[in-house]
């Protein structure tokens, strides 16, 4: 049997959660990848907000309807001549008498390569099953939830929107080249039915997943050498013991569900 034994209910476990998830902060990856047929470099911030606990024993903590409210700054470059055709008009010359020959000029049009730039955001929502990790760094052992599996991500209703933010972000860039004007709707029209929602989340899902699977969540830090008496006076000192070992699992104790930690000490 183990020396030390802790418990928590499951609204301790929800408040500590929740104290643990917003002490996390923002988060932040960079990268590149690929929106639909377009190669892409990225710059992403993340922010995690705890959503419902559920202990469920042997040893898994639920987290029902984790939110991470995401925006990402993203750039690609587009070939407009990929979408739009270079437009050739050869010289043509009629024969005026008295005149001459009259030419009107050749008209070569080869549409630049443009970088798009983008920036937007918007928050994914979901449910993961924590296990429980143990480990001892640096004299203090760590409870830790780690998530098990890949997250299914439900992106929110306004991702879509990033179709629109992508749009408007090439009808931007493309602004400034000579004679593209009468071009530009079938131009945009073109390049979001490249990119479509697919694109998209084939884009955001591996970009954004790893802010939650590969996030360790704290649960409680203990030192090796445990201070469990407080000294109370100069002839009678702080007593101190070694944790020898620590573990912790999930038990139904009716009528609670309880995270209990259990520690084996030596003096």
């Amino acid at each position: 049997m183990s020396e030390i034994v802790a418990a928590i209910d499951e609204g301790a476990a929800q408040q500590l959660f929740d104290f643990e998830v917003a002490s996390l902060g923002t988060m932040a990856t960079s990268g590149a990848s690929s929106l639909g047929p377009f190669a892409v470099t990225y710059a992403v911030t993340g922010m995690l907000s705890n959503g419902t606990i559920d202990l469920i024993a042997p040893g898994t903590v639920r987290v029902a309807d984790l939110r991470l409210d995401w925006h990402i700054d993203l750039s690609f470059q587009l070939d407009i001549g990929d979408f739009i055709p270079d437009i050739h008009i050869p010289q043509i010359c009629v024969h005026i008498p008295c005149v001459g020959d009259v030419c009107t000029p050749k008209i070569d049009i080869v549409w630049p390569t443009v970088s798009v730039p983008v920036s937007f955001g918007d928050f994914v929502k979901t449910t993961v099953d924590l296990g429980v990790a143990i480990s001892l760094v640096a004299a203090i052992w760590k409870v830790e939830g780690v998530v098990q599996g890949v997250p299914n991500l439900q992106f929110g209703v306004a991702t879509a929107a990033l179709l629109t933010a992508i749009g408007l972000a090439v009808a931007a860039a493309v602004g400034w080249v000579p004679l593209i004007g009468p071009f530009v709707a079938v131009l945009v029209a073109a390049v979001l039915a490249a990119v479509g929602i697919a694109g998209l989340t084939g884009l955001l899902g591996p970009i954004l997943t790893p802010f939650i699977s590969g996030t360790r969540f704290p649960i409680t830090e203990v030192p090796a050498h445990f201070q469990v008496l407080p000294s109370a006076g100069p002839f009678d000192p702080a007593v101190f013991v070694t944790v020898d070992s620590l573990g912790a699992e999930v038990q139904h104790n009716p009528p609670e569900d309880e995270l209990v930690v259990l520690a084996d000490i030596s003096a």
